[in-house]
């Protein structure tokens, strides 16, 4: 009888186990330390589109970066409940874009929303045209998706798959898309302090775009980079200058404290991605000093191919814009 008990008793813990592990569609769960969580974007269907984190504070629960679409974002919100018994009290906005932004929605009423102040104006005045712009257009946007993917060389699905989902997940959520403003705003820095661990939210300028946050638990040597930080993927530099990307990236690097990076995408990495994103900016600004050198107009240095160290990173569809990038900037120095 004792024997059937404990049976019984194991296969209900082992029931409850099952039930408490979350297994989201639209992303993959990491845990990096006791009590945080990197919610790593499913490429093969998924509508997270970004990454982001999930941090048990001890007595509340916060989530860095919302998703592109609320259907993730409801994912994230479950996940986060059942990781660490709370609900979500705290979401961070890294940056004002789409992938990061849209499944505000999903959390409020019930926790703030934290930005800085540049993020959360841009916000307000950015996500209302875009939408209005993708009622019109995304219909298109998807068709033309589905058509790269029937196109693509099988070196090249994977990749295309994910874009495919991209549009069609902004399709599924545009009828209830709402925009929900973070009503926490803040410039510099901010501390956020739980009865397990503490936050730090530092703002970094000038990574991404002009207002980015870095979120930083010291406790366990983690760091959540947002776009500062791109691993096997090419960054997008369109609004960003490439040499304070680089300061911010060093200074993270020089933090020795710091051991693991949540991108906002790609895996979860090491110190070392740090200096390889460093590396690829400097190798295109190489690359732009010796083209404006020999005054090589705009269209024959942008047909640049992407470089053998890069060639098998994602969203090369960016590297014709880096190019522009650091090719403007090499012509005003020269």
């Amino acid at each position: 009888m004792q024997q059937s008990i404990c049976l019984t008793a194991g296969l209900i813990l082992m029931a409850i186990g099952l039930k408490q592990s979350p297994s989201p569609k639209n992303f993959v769960v990491h845990r990096l330390a006791p009590g945080i969580w990197a919610a790593i974007q499913n490429d093969k269907g998924g509508h997270a589109i970004s990454n982001a984190g999930i941090v048990d504070l001890g007595d509340k629960t916060l989530v860095f970066d919302a998703f592109m679409n609320p259907d993730a974002a409801m994912e994230l919100n479950i996940t986060a409940k059942q990781l660490t018994g709370h609900p979500v009290a705290f979401v961070v906005n890294s940056h004002y874009h789409d992938d990061h932004i849209r499944g505000n929605q999903v959390f409020v009423p019930g926790a703030t929303i934290i930005s800085t102040e540049w993020t959360r104006n841009e916000i307000s005045k950015a996500e209302p045209e875009e939408q209005k712009w993708l009622k019109t257009h995304i219909k298109q946007q998807v068709e033309n998706a589905r058509e790269e993917f029937r196109r693509a060389k099988p070196a090249e699905k994977d990749e295309d798959l994910m874009w495919e989902s991209y549009y069609e997940g902004i399709a599924r959520s545009l009828p209830t898309l709402k925009t929900s403003l973070p009503g926490l705003a803040f410039k510099d820095s901010l501390w956020i302090h739980g009865s397990a661990r503490s936050v730090l939210l530092i703002e970094c300028s000038g990574g991404h775009t002009n207002s980015d946050i870095i979120m930083v638990v010291p406790k366990d040597g983690v760091a959540f980079m947002g776009d500062v930080l791109f691993v096997n993927r090419h960054p997008w530099l369109g609004e960003a200058s490439p040499d304070s990307l680089k300061k911010h990236l060093q200074r993270f690097y020089s933090d020795t404290t710091l051991k693991q990076f949540v991108p906002g995408h790609g895996p979860v990495a090491g110190r070392e991605s740090l200096q390889t994103l460093i590396q690829y900016v400097n190798d295109l600004q190489q690359l732009a000093n010796d083209a404006a050198q020999k005054n090589e107009p705009d269209s024959v240095f942008l047909k640049t191919p992407v470089m053998s160290a890069y060639k098998d990173w994602w969203f090369s569809r960016f590297y014709t814009d880096n190019l522009q990038v650091v090719y403007d900037q090499a012509k005003k120095r020269k």
